[in-house]
């Protein structure tokens, strides 16, 4: 119990905290930034609010309508008093800066001899002089890492979830972009703001388990590979090409713990599908799969083999490719790899965590997820499927099913300008040229998330063709282009061209969206229930229940010949 004492001191805290907001509160509204419809209860309840000589208020005028109100006006003030402290830029200037001054000259050698980050990381880690010089810095730099983006990571992500009006793509479905290509320069004419993960902080568990040359890699890699997008990070253009932020599940343990849980129920639903019988439970459906603890077990299991992916670039049967998994990593990393069964229950598990993370972390950000590995965009596309479902059998509605992607249009005969020189395309960016290829995916894109159920069969249909002709007529103005002279920066614009996959999928799921099915509706997910998620989430809870939005996701790929 609390005692007498201790309870003054919180009633003080409390009554100290009240009185802040308050005069935040005045401030806000006698600068008229804060406006009130006429109408509503609060403008009677604040007329009664009395303030004592020394400008302190009268608590016992204030009622709890004021109080609520004051609550949130003291957010919106403490969000913009901490977005003033640094802006955008000067915190991507401030991190590539300190990545430039540890790896600045690693750089510089990569690009003189032509080499790629993985390349170049490979050399260096097997150079025992060069691991005997990095392996001491590795600690201390990444500690530094983690205390930058502690001290300005939340205003980072204040600042992108601001960018209104903005054609945000979030990157997801690995640690980071492949560091064999620049993936701006696949897609960043089709976006305005490209969001990437600081790769340091996903991988920072593993650097304690590493061996020394794995940990000199991984280290190196990461850091050449995110140099290659400083000029466009920190290009003077608005809005920035790219970003990099922090995933908040590094800087807040608790969300991290929830994504795994939500990763747990879709697993559930997956592994329904595989076997073909429905699991209780996370623990129902791992008890099971450690009985398949050979291979030939695990096959014969397998009710629907086509939805048991490791990679989409392996071939053979199924038990050809789980004899490879059980000797490949990462799927042998935390797993026992004598029993196949559990092997296919933790890559559930980690694809459909994953997506979920992907999923609301664009939905919080305003973006889109943007993805390059195939394998990864199609356990979303399951992912997003499996919400459909939840959300079909809570409404009554029927066939709301994952929209046709546009990859069975283009089928790896897509073209489209997917090799921008970084040069090239921050002219492009600061010339305003080519506003045309930039609005084609906007003009699908949100009328896509907008879908509501209710009126899914009659809007299907039409947001997919109008995607489709978007896309007939983007192709005919990139033959057009090839046609032309132009250059950007001594690059011509024939030159972007690439021929792949790029993909569109959506579902319309409504209040469920983006991954908040799992607590969006109690009858969905027997917990955890609203008062038990992570703060962070809530405010995602009211706005998906009042916003009618789909989740939409877009895959670039090019093709193996290109």
């Amino acid at each position: 119990m609390v005692d007498e004492g201790e309870k003054e001191d919180q009633d003080r805290a409390y009554n100290e905290r009240l009185q802040r907001r308050l005069q935040i509160l005045k401030k806000q509204l006698d600068g008229g930034k804060v406006q009130i419809a006429e109408g509503l209860d609060v403008i009677e309840s604040i007329k009664r609010v009395r303030f004592n000589a020394d400008g302190t208020a009268d608590l016992s005028t204030v009622d709890s309508m004021v109080r609520s109100m004051a609550i949130a006006v003291e957010a919106m003030h403490d969000r913009e008093e901490a977005k003033s402290s640094a802006s955008l830029s000067e915190i991507q200037n401030q991190y590539f800066d300190f990545l430039d001054r540890n790896f600045g000259h690693f750089f510089k050698i990569m690009v003189d001899r032509g080499l790629t980050p993985y390349e170049a990381g490979s050399a260096i880690s097997r150079n025992p002089s060069a691991v005997a010089e990095l392996l001491p810095s590795i600690e201390p730099f990444l500690a530094a890492i983690d205390e930058f983006w502690s001290s300005v990571g939340s205003v980072a992500i204040a600042h992108v979830e601001d960018m209104h009006e903005v054609l945000k793509g979030v990157y997801g479905g690995d640690l980071f972009p492949s560091s064999e290509e620049n993936i701006a320069s696949k897609c960043s004419l089709y976006t305005d703001t490209l969001v990437l993960p600081d790769p340091f902080l996903r991988t920072r568990h593993m650097f304690a388990r590493l061996g020394e040359e794995r940990k000199t890699y991984y280290l190196v890699k990461h850091a050449l590979n995110l140099l290659q997008y400083r000029e466009l990070a920190c290009a003077d253009v608005n809005p920035p090409i790219v970003v990099v932020l922090p995933d908040i599940t590094e800087l807040e343990e608790q969300e991290k713990q929830f994504f795994y849980q939500l990763g747990q129920e879709d697993a559930i639903v997956h592994g329904a599908r595989v076997f073909g019988r429905r699991f209780s439970s996370f623990d129902e459906l791992f008890e099971f799969c450690q009985e398949l603890d050979t291979i030939e077990r695990a096959v014969a299991a397998v009710k629907e083999p086509g939805r048991v992916l490791f990679d989409t670039e392996w071939e053979g049967t199924l038990s050809q490719q789980l004899e490879r998994a059980s000797t490949t990593e990462p799927f042998t990393t935390f797993l026992d790899a004598a029993k196949p069964g559990v092997i296919l229950a933790s890559q559930a598990l980690g694809r459909m965590s994953t997506s979920n993370e992907l999923l609301v972390k664009a939905r919080r950000l305003r973006g889109t997820p943007i993805m390059d590995a195939p394998t990864s965009w199609q356990y979303l596309v399951w992912k997003l499927e499996y919400d459909a479902g939840h959300y079909e059998d809570s409404s009554g509605l029927r066939d709301l099913h994952t929209v046709r992607g546009l990859q069975t249009l283009a089928a790896n005969e897509m073209r489209w300008l997917g090799k921008v020189p970084p040069r090239a395309l921050i002219e492009v960016r600061k010339a305003g040229a080519l506003g045309e290829v930039r609005s084609i995916l906007s003009r699908g894109v949100e009328e896509l998330a907008a879908v509501n159920p209710s009126n899914f069969h009659r809007t299907s249909d039409h947001v997919f063709d109008n995607i489709h002709s978007a896309f007939a007529e983007h192709q005919k103005n990139v033959s057009a282009l090839t046609a032309k002279n132009w250059k950007f920066a001594g690059s011509d614009i024939g030159s972007w061209i690439v021929v792949g996959s790029l993909a569109a999928t959506a579902a319309a799921t409504g209040t469920a969206a983006w991954g908040l099915a799992a607590f969006a509706a109690d009858q969905l997910l027997k917990a955890p229930k609203l008062f038990e998620l992570p703060a962070t989430f809530k405010k995602l809870v009211k706005e998906n229940q009042e916003i009618k939005r789909s989740p939409v996701g877009l895959l670039f790929k090019y093709s193996k010949n290109d």
